[in-house]
């Protein structure tokens, strides 16, 4: 039923560059500011040891290659959620291409990072007791927002594929 789709996975790695490209730039106008990819692959990389729950994930010790870590996992999560959404698009009989879908299906991915990942880093829910200097409830939407927007740009990019 859902084997690897070369078109899928193209469309993904396309969302998520997009997304990442455009948190850059929001970091840089200071628009967001979200938690440090070493960060995000220590926490990748303890949840994969059965350890996902911290009282602060930047107390955890460091484990090796952290953003080596966080990079994969991230364009594979990436991929998922593109194919996911170019299913429901395909089923539902969406335009995946539609910007209001692809936004809309970006910001709704946003409640990972609020209901869980944000949660067991030890940051609470939605991001509200993360460290010092960060914005995590806004930083997450504005990413996420942007990965629908990239959605929208791998759905016309990938639609003759």
């Amino acid at each position: 039923m859902f084997g690897l789709n070369l078109h899928y996975v193209v469309a993904g790695v396309i969302a998520t560059l997009c997304m990442d490209a455009l948190t850059a730039l929001a970091i840089r106008l200071g628009l967001a500011a979200p938690l440090s990819p070493k960060l995000i692959g220590r926490w990748f990389a303890t949840a994969a040891r059965a350890h996902p729950f911290h009282a602060d994930i930047a107390l955890a010790p460091p484990v090796g290659h952290e953003i080596a870590i966080a990079l994969p996992v991230h364009y594979a999560i990436g991929i998922t959620l593109t194919s996911l959404y170019l299913l429901a698009s395909s089923r539902l009989s969406w335009q995946p291409s539609c910007i209001k879908w692809a936004v809309a299906f970006g910001l709704l991915t946003s409640v990972f990072p609020w209901l869980m990942m944000f949660p067991a880093m030890g940051y609470g829910f939605f991001g509200m007791r993360g460290p010092a200097g960060t914005h995590l409830f806004v930083s997450s939407l504005i990413s996420h927002a942007f990965f629908g927007l990239g959605l929208c740009a791998a759905a016309l990019a990938t639609r003759n594929t």
